[in-house]
């Protein structure tokens, strides 16, 4: 979009450019088409937005949720094959999903302990039906002094996996049909991060002998597990900023992109992201100036989760110019910006009325913030039969899953 060419929004809302989505739906189709791919919804937070992206591909093969209440409510409005992508003790939410498998869906969660597996296994009984599980294969790699990766499964080696699927043949309610092994040291961790470019070189050796051992490790680890007479029937790997990678991996039958299609501001700082547009966003109403080159903007404190840090923060996406006030940062109700004395000069200088557009840092926490997405296409909002259309978000629709 021409940012110029907008009209400001009297309110703080949040913004969906369609035809960045669009070119970004392409481009993750391209990148993807050797795989099936499952949309993750952590990403999305938008019902109309998932039904957006099903309808644009071709090889689409299901949902990761990231809830046990969330995959629920995703069966409720009619999707299927639905990967719950981290393990659950909501136990209330699993036995009504499975109510959905009685009617032929496919909901599939996931373990590394035998905690979960017992969980879902005593759930399994109560509704006398067979509980399909995902072993979460931990694609970390542990280094002498440094742990490059994420903490999360405790499956690390064929030893781990070996006890869990022993201790899952006396449980007579739980198959194990897939198996997922997410490389988020390579998918999720930006190259260039924000006041840290001595390390940058690192992070990319890094990644590239990560890509190594996730080669080795993931394949053997499948070629494993079918021996052991579990036959997997899916294999999922990836992440938005490992596409090309996991795509071209021979043990890998699915891949899971999600930050991809908004492209939010932490993947500007990732080599694998420069094709792709940023889609979404919010705008904050100019509101005061109280000084010559500062003015204040309603709203504005949509701060990612993470390890605090810059890279962590909403960037101005339009006007030029704007900086922030490095006591305030982005404020709970209102968010301040130094304005360069070149664009005061020119004449440039925001005034109340106007409008400032921001990207969020992460992707789908943009929708915990707002109602709806404003869709605009064409540097225009999108009118449908008179009004402006809008994607619903969760929170729009009175939910909010964690």
């Amino acid at each position: 979009m021409d940012f110029a060419q907008l009209p400001a929004p009297p309110k703080v809302s949040a913004w969906l450019d369609m035809d960045a989505l669009d070119h970004n739906i392409k481009l993750v189709n391209q990148k993807t088409q050797a795989v099936k791919l499952r949309i993750a919804t952590k990403s999305i937070r938008s019902m109309d937005v998932l039904r957006y992206i099903q309808k644009h591909t071709p090889h689409f093969i299901g949902l990761m949720s990231y809830s046990a209440a969330e995959s629920v409510y995703l069966l409720q409005n009619g999707f299927d094959n639905i990967l719950c992508a981290y393990p659950t003790v909501d136990r209330a939410s699993v036995a009504e999903a499975l109510k959905y498998n009685q009617q032929g869906a496919t909901m599939i969660w996931m373990a590394d302990r035998i905690e979960h597996l017992h969980l879902l296994n005593e759930i399994g009984k109560q509704q006398e039906q067979s509980v399909e599980v995902c072993l979460d294969i931990n694609m970390s790699m542990p280094l002498p002094k440094l742990y490059f990766g994420t903490k999360r499964s405790a499956l690390m080696r064929k030893s781990d996996v070996k006890t869990i699927i022993e201790q899952a043949g006396s449980l007579s309610h739980i198959t194990i049909t897939a198996m997922m092994g997410y490389e988020a040291q390579i998918a999720g961790l930006a190259e260039h991060l924000p006041g840290k470019s001595l390390i940058t070189p690192a992070i990319k050796l890094l990644k590239n002998s990560s890509k190594r051992q996730v080669s080795r490790r993931r394949a053997s680890m499948v070629h494993w597990i079918n021996k052991q007479g579990y036959p997997l029937k899916l294999v999922n790997g990836g992440g938005s900023g490992s596409m090309d990678f996991t795509s071209s991996q021979p043990e890998v039958t699915e891949i899971t992109v999600g930050s991809a299609y908004y492209k939010p501001a932490y993947f500007d700082y990732m080599d694998s992201m420069q094709q792709f547009k940023p889609a979404a966003g919010f705008v904050l109403p100019v509101t005061r100036q109280p000084e010559k080159r500062v003015i204040t903007c309603q709203g504005g404190g949509f701060i990612a989760s993470g390890a605090i840090g810059t890279d962590k923060v909403p960037v101005v996406h339009y006007p030029p110019g704007l900086s922030l006030l490095p006591d305030e940062g982005f404020g709970e109700v209102q968010t301040p910006f130094a304005v360069d004395e070149a664009v005061i000069k020119q004449g440039n200088m925001p005034t109340i009325g106007e409008a400032v557009w921001c990207r969020h840092a992460k992707a789908g926490e943009l929708a915990e913030h707002f109602n709806e997405l404003v869709c605009y296409r064409g540097n225009k909002p999108l009118i449908v039969e008179g009004a402006a259309q809008v994607m619903t978000t969760y929170r729009g629709e009175g939910l909010c899953f964690h």
